[in-house]
């Protein structure tokens, strides 16, 4: 019997290990499958290309934290690459001062959906039109004076800390909006996040008429976009992220909701919020990766981040998470960013043709996500 015990604890730890260092063995794996080429030998393995490859995954690496979180409680984010591209054009007509009027005001949602809470709360013990009244009031007055004072600090250009801040603003309106929609509206988050993909990249269009907007004459913007800052910048928010999946109770409440939702609301916890939190922490990241891209490349693009939902999506599959939620790891998705990114550097280096690198690309995340799929009924 003892033995038995010992075989199976044995088992258990070897399972365990194989299972945290998964998503390792498969970035070793795809190395090892593009190092068959000389090509691919001579130029990865380098001083120069290796730092390349982590400066090219710091948008991944973001998102795929941020998507993380999502993924975590069940749920998915098909917004976060058009959330990324509207926030970039806000970060970059903020510092110009062109920031359009109803930008403005959907940067200011976040303070408006606050005060909303803040008049709910205070009016508790009141009737609930009186309720649904104040509330009104509490969110028009602070659209409206909110809307007021960001246009007045915005005309004619701002400092680099308060477009960024109006950046952050963008990225938690959409997540909020995401969030709500999905947890009490009760819509299939698939379908809440594919029209604001929809929605967003047309606001982006919209407020630039289609033409990217340049950020080439703001130093410190530029600043951002150095190789040092897009590897330390990607690792703080794995840091953070890390922080709250393992030791706030806000990370354990994710993978509650996605271990079993019904089982989280029987117990107490506030589903909905937490949800919502999360889709709030996505859009936050959005807005960090939108002001990466902008620095790096100088200017803001209406088609920025195209795709990206699909890449930090895998990303986050190939760290170990489950697609169902209620499992996964921040560093694992950092892992699987990292492994998107050496795929497609690999393509390029042995010299696959553009028009089929977006097809090999599909098939991992396919392939990706159908193993999980199998492994789920398993």
């Amino acid at each position: 019997m003892e033995v038995g015990v010992k075989g199976g604890s044995t088992h258990s730890g070897v399972q365990t290990v194989l299972k945290s260092a998964r998503s390792w063995l498969v970035l070793i794996l795809v190395v090892a499958l593009f190092s068959i080429n000389s090509t691919f030998r001579h130029t990865f393995f380098t001083q120069d290309y290796l730092p390349n490859i982590f400066e090219q995954s710091a948008r991944n690496i973001v998102l795929a934290v941020g998507m993380s979180f999502v993924i975590f409680t069940g749920g998915i984010d098909l917004s976060v690459g058009s959330v990324l591209a509207l926030c970039g054009v806000g970060l970059a007509l903020s510092l110009s001062g062109q920031l359009p009027q109803w930008i403005v005001f959907v940067a200011v949602t976040p303070i408006t959906a606050a005060a909303v809470v803040g008049a709910y709360a205070g009016s508790r013990r009141h009737s609930q039109s009186v309720r649904a009244i104040a509330c009104f009031i509490a969110g028009a007055i602070a659209e409206l004076v909110g809307g007021f004072v960001v246009s007045r600090c915005v005309h004619g250009g701002i400092r680099l800390e308060g477009a960024i801040v109006i950046c952050v603003m963008i990225g938690v309106a959409c997540g909020l909006v995401n969030g709500l929609t999905s947890s009490l509206g009760r819509v299939p988050p698939f379908v809440v996040t594919l029209g604001m993909m929809s929605a967003a990249r047309g606001l982006t269009l919209y407020a630039t008429d289609g033409a990217s907007v340049s950020a080439r004459d703001y130093p410190r913007l530029l600043a951002l976009g150095q190789p040092q800052v897009l590897v330390i910048a990607p690792l703080i928010v794995v840091l953070c992220g890390t922080a709250i999946i393992k030791w706030m109770k806000t990370g354990r409440y994710f993978l509650s909701i996605g271990g079993n939702e019904q089982a989280s609301r029987l117990s107490g916890l506030n589903v909905a919020g937490n949800k919502t939190l999360a889709y709030i922490l996505a859009g936050i990241c959005a807005a960090i990766g939108a002001i990466l891209v902008t620095a790096m490349f100088g200017q803001a693009s209406t088609n920025a981040a195209s795709g990206a939902e699909l890449e930090a999506i895998a990303s986050v599959v190939i760290g170990g998470a489950s697609l169902t939620g209620g499992r996964g790891s921040i560093v694992g998705a950092m892992i699987g960013a990292l492994t998107i990114t050496v795929i497609t550097a690999g393509l390029i280096l042995v010299q696959v043709p553009d028009t089929l690198q977006q097809v090999v690309l599909g098939a991992v995340i396919v392939a990706t996500v159908l193993v999980d799929q199998t492994k789920q009924r398993a």
